[in-house]
């Protein structure tokens, strides 16, 4: 089957012996198959060949060097059907060898956008590794913090507009300062950045999100703007698609938020958008809002705690904590946003609305009366343990702001001790020991031991722990008045910084924080953890190639991309073919036009031709009626002149019984035979028989 002349029979029989396992024998064989059919003519037979080396490594790791001569040479193929699964074996046998690469590297970004879409994948993935070992970090020196890219950098109106060249216009007439001044690239470096741009605009999302990864991990500063209208494009896609699009999104604006702030409204949640879409929408918009976006943000977060849906509402209360985190001078607005979901009827919203509270009341200005004393009226409603355990935190750590508050909380919480949680016990006993120590009236006093000696006897052993320990350290150096006791030593002068000690500020973390040590689009990035065949991005070479490596000596005319090779000039009269002839575009046009015209002049001649045949016919047509007329005229003529011959005979002879009858002339009979002759014959004839 190797020698059959169909090429799709040979590559099915190089498909089913290299995919054959469980037999060493056929090892040598299958080597032999891959070098024939890498030397076939059929570039179908080719990519069979070189999608066939990773299944022979599999099957024998020990052949690898092998392998690797004939990836080597099939990397000089000039066919885009074969390179592309030529880079795939490459990269999946020997990812390690991009020496194999220097000679080849400006072939394969000529031959970038004529490859398939899976090819270009392939080829892109060995193009980024490539290039950060053989090139010099474009962004050293540059700021940490690219400077903002204002918004009338980009007009929003052409976005979805098909005229381009209008869009142009409008930012070519608004002018974009402050932008970090580019870096000259390597010339190569340059040429990969150039042949991969018109590749953000193909069908084919993994082509797309492939070199937006190659730009965010080569291109400098000034140039990572460049696909993020091709991501956004993405965005159209189903939910699945979109899902992936959204996770590379976030993890990019984590570090370049200024990217997508001019496309915040890309990011508005819609109705029908599935949870997984919907976060991750969340997410971007509170990882990107700042500057002028804020207020519109903010009014689309205040829609989004009011939906029936109980999930949208609690992933808005944690993107406002952490959007208040980030931006104190929302923090307020944020606050009173959270604030009035205290009073909501789903206990899951509002503990999460006072957790959030708590994080944002934690903050170094000094939190608001009003919103400790919503809070602390609230707690008797309020059923979940969470949020309990934070407003008795908040009101303990605050204890000296609400001094009226404070004393009546530990008041109702001492009623419920028993039936609270393990957490919501060990905030009773803190709240306790902080009132104690500000303020000794007896009430309070009475009240800390009431709940300490609930607590020695709890089951939990936590519980009974914290009471020994507070009782310890606080009721035993303290004196009936509140004061510190004389025998308290330092531990009773330094209470109050010990209870009331400085904590640290609490950091909002994204749950989707931690996937940068990943690269973009891949599958790891997208599950966020490592799995089987994950390869590190290679860091930076610190020094970077000769660009002569990569300088190859092109035999014959220099290529150009308007060249064409048209089809072969056969010649019927002559045996020998033609070979194929390379014309520039301006005469393969010219030669189109001039064969237009010459096919116009044949068919006119030929319709002339058409029109005199047909004349011609109608014209002998005619002749032929006009014969068979007079032919006819002809035959009544002699009729009529043998019928007057037949009676002028009979007046003649007069006899009616004897009819006169014109007979032919017939030849004369032969002689009869004499006898001699008839017994020469009979002898002739017995010789004949003998």
């Amino acid at each position: 089957d190797l020698s059959d002349k169909n090429p799709i029979i040979r590559a099915m029989s190089l498909r089913v012996m290299s995919s054959i396992r469980g037999l060493t024998n056929l090892r040598i064989l299958v080597m032999m198959a891959l070098k024939r059919g890498m030397a076939d003519m059929s570039p179908y037979v080719r990519k069979t060949a070189a999608n066939a080396i990773p299944k022979c490594h599999a099957l024998d790791p020990t052949q690898k060097d092998s392998l690797v001569e004939l990836i080597e040479s099939m990397l000089k193929d000039n066919s885009t059907v074969v390179l592309g699964s030529v880079i795939s074996s490459m990269n999946q046998v020997c990812p390690e060898r991009t020496d194999l690469v220097h000679k080849h590297f400006r072939k394969l970004c000529r031959l970038l956008v004529d490859s398939d879409d899976w090819g270009q994948v392939a080829i892109l993935e060995l193009l980024l590794r490539y290039s950060r070992q053989q090139f010099e970090n474009p962004r050293i020196g540059e700021d940490p913090l690219m400077p903002e890219i204002p918004q009338t950098a980009i007009s929003l109106e052409g976005f979805y507009s098909d005229d381009e060249n209008e869009s142009k216009k409008k930012v070519a007439k608004k002018p974009v300062e402050n932008l970090p001044r580019p870096k000259p690239l390597d010339p190569d470096h340059e040429l990969l950045l150039r042949s991969c741009h018109p590749l953000l605009m193909s069908r084919n999302s993994s082509v797309v999100l492939q070199v937006v990864t190659l730009y965010y991990h080569l291109a400098p500063s000034n140039l990572l703007p460049t696909p993020t209208k091709a991501l956004l494009r993405l965005l159209r896609n189903p939910a699945e698609q979109k899902y992936v699009v959204l996770l590379n999104i976030v993890t990019m604006a984590q570090e370049r938020p200024e990217l997508f702030r001019p496309f915040v409204r890309q990011f508005f949640v819609f109705s029908g958008d599935p949870a997984f879409v919907r976060d991750l929408k969340m997410e971007v918009l509170g990882i990107i809002c700042g500057g002028n976006e804020v207020a519109g943000v903010l009014r689309e977060f205040k829609e989004y705690v009011r939906s029936p849906n109980k999930q949208t509402v609690i992933k808005a209360v944690q993107v406002i904590g952490r959007l208040s985190c980030r931006l104190p001078q929302v923090s307020d607005e944020c606050l009173g946003i959270l604030t009035a979901l205290v009073s909501n009827k789903d206990e899951d919203i509002v503990a999460e609305a006072v957790v959030v509270t708590r994080t944002l009341l934690h903050l170094p200005p000094t939190p608001p009366l009003r919103t400790l004393n919503l809070l602390a009226r609230s707690l008797p409603s309020i059923t979940s343990a969470k949020a309990r355990a934070a407003i008795l935190w908040l009101i303990g750590q605050h204890c000296d702001t609400v001094p009226l508050v404070a004393p009546d909380t530990l008041r109702l919480a001492c009623k419920t001790f028993t039936s609270e949680s393990e957490l919501v016990k060990l905030q009773i006993l803190n709240l306790g020991a902080k009132l104690a120590v500000v303020d000794g009236r007896t009430r309070v006093l009475g009240c800390f031991e009431y709940v300490l000696t609930l607590g020695k006897f709890d089951p939990d052993w936590d519980v009974r722990d914290r009471a020994r320990y507070l009782k310890a350290l606080v009721l035993d150096k303290l004196d009936r008045a509140g004061e510190p006791a004389a025998g308290g030593g330092l531990l009773g002068l330094h209470l109050k910084k010990i209870l009331f000690g400085s904590k640290a500020t609490p950091i909002a973390e994204s749950p989707y924080a931690g996937r940068e040590r990943y690269v973009l689009g891949t599958l790891s990035h997208t599950l966020n953890r490592r799995v089987k065949g994950y390869k590190d991005l290679p860091e930076w070479s610190v020094f970077p190639s000769d660009g002569s490596l990569r300088n190859v000596e092109e035999v014959g005319e220099k290529w150009n991309r308007d060249r064409i090779v048209s089809s072969p000039v056969i010649d019927l009269r002559q045996s020998a073919k033609k070979k194929k002839r390379v014309v520039n575009l301006d005469d393969f046009y010219a030669a189109e036009q001039s064969t237009e015209e010459r096919s116009e002049e044949e068919e006119d001649e030929v319709e002339e031709e058409d029109e005199e045949e047909e004349d011609e016919e109608d014209e002998e047509d005619e002749e032929e009626d006009e014969d068979e007329e007079e032919d006819d005229d002809e035959e009544e003529d002699d009729e009529e002149e043998e019928e007057d011959a037949l009676t002028v005979e009979e007046e003649l002879t007069g006899d009616e019984s004897r009819p006169f009858v014109l007979k032919a002339s017939t030849p004369s009979s032969p002689p009869p035979a004499s006898k001699e002759d008839e017994s020469t014959a009979s002898l002739l004839a017995k010789d004949s028989l003998h």
